[in-house]
Parts: C-alpha cells; structure tokens; sequence
C-alpha cells in the first residue's frame, strides 16, 4: 500500500485528512479515471437517461411508464443501500483487496470534503447502471424507461451525497438526513447506508438515528 494511504482500523470513525486527497494511483491522469468530477459524472450519465426515455415513448401508456420509471428509482435505492453496506463496506485487512477498498471508497471516509472522493467511481457507476439496463432490458424486455429509473435515481443520489458533504442545508428534511449521514461518517460506519434512502436502514436494522454518541441505543 502506498505512504499515501492512511493505516485504517476495522471500521473507521471518521476523517483522518481533510480537504483534497492525493492521488490513488501513481499517474495523475489515470486518478482522474477513476475519480472523475461531479460535472463529468452528469454529462457521462444524462444522455444515458434521456436516450432511454425517448425510446420508451410509446412502449406504453403514460402511468405504466412512470410505473416502470418508478421502479427503476426504487431498485437503484435498494442498490445503493446494498452496494454501500456489502460491497464499499467489506475491508479487507491487507493485500489487493485492502488496496482497492481504499481506492473505491476508503479514501472518501479519510477524505470526506474532496468532490471527486464524493462521487461513485466509474470503476462501479458504469458497471452498476450499465449492467442493470442490460439485465432488465435487453434480457428481461422491460421498458427502458426501467434503466432511465435506475440512472435518474444513481445520478441524484450521486449529488445528493456530494450536497451532504459540501453544503449547509437550510431545511429540516435535508439537515436531518445531513446528521444521519455524518453520524455513519464521525461515529459508526456500521450502520448508516442508505443515503438518500435511509429507510432501508429502518427495514434491515441498520438505522444510525437511533443511536446516542456513546453508541447505545436511544431510550
């Protein structure tokens, strides 16, 4: 592992470094691969929504479209909790796996104000909704509009997170969410997955909202 990469125990409590992290990867072309800016993660995957709903429209009528948009958005969210919980969570203590856990997500827990740290790499991002409009409509036939669901809902979460990081929200929704996500950053990264879903975490025993910051449950 480089000198760069921070010693990390079983689970983190928080940020080791702040501001811009360094480069994962020796060339700094190939880091700007596999961390991209949130403005190249929005011209990547917009087109991918667009070009599905235009060629959803008349697959169907109306609602049975906005049904399929629906689930779409709700199957990303299931993703999103899932993938954050088994795949960005499983740490490794050493060798390869050690190296691109901290490569995918590891270093956004120690670098959590960096943008590009903020953003789901394409290592995962391309593979995820490109996998899924595959699976859903190339072998499952349904409506692409299914696919254009999944992207809208990747996408929004994708800067969701990265408005939780960087802004000060002003309303209650979104500071409530904001403490949620800052609880599974500062206090437990155990618990906490779902981001712009956190009632996943409610459904599958993982809520963070719960907890008082000795750790113990909330009377």
């Amino acid at each position: 592992m480089s000198s760069e990469t921070p010693a990390r125990p079983g689970t983190s409590k928080g940020a080791v470094r702040r501001g811009t992290a360094p480069a994962v990867v020796g060339p700094r072309w190939l880091d700007h691969l596999i961390h991209v800016h949130p403005v190249t993660t929005v011209a990547m995957f917009t087109p991918v929504i667009a070009v599905c709903v235009w060629l959803s429209l008349g697959e169907a009528g109306g609602w049975q479209l906005a049904g399929w948009a629906a689930a779409g958005y709700v199957t990303w969210t299931l993703s999103e909790y899932w993938g954050h919980r088994i795949v960005l969570h499983y740490e490794p203590e050493k060798g390869f796996g050690a190296r691109l856990h901290y490569i995918l997500h590891g270093i956004h827990h120690d670098y959590p104000t960096d943008p590009r740290r903020s953003i789901l790499s394409p290592l995962l991002s391309i593979p995820m909704v490109g996998g899924t409009i595959y699976l859903s409509s190339g072998l499952g036939s349904l409506p692409l509009i299914f696919g254009a669901g999944y992207t809208f809902g990747y996408l929004t979460y994708d800067l969701f997170h990265l408005y939780l990081h960087l802004a000060t929200p002003r309303s209650r929704l979104m500071r409530h969410l904001r403490s949620l996500h800052m609880r599974h950053h500062f206090r437990d990264d155990t618990k906490g997955f779902g981001i712009s879903a956190p009632y996943w975490d409610e459904l599958f025993g993982t809520s963070i909202a719960r907890q008082a910051r000795s750790g113990e449950p909330v009377a």
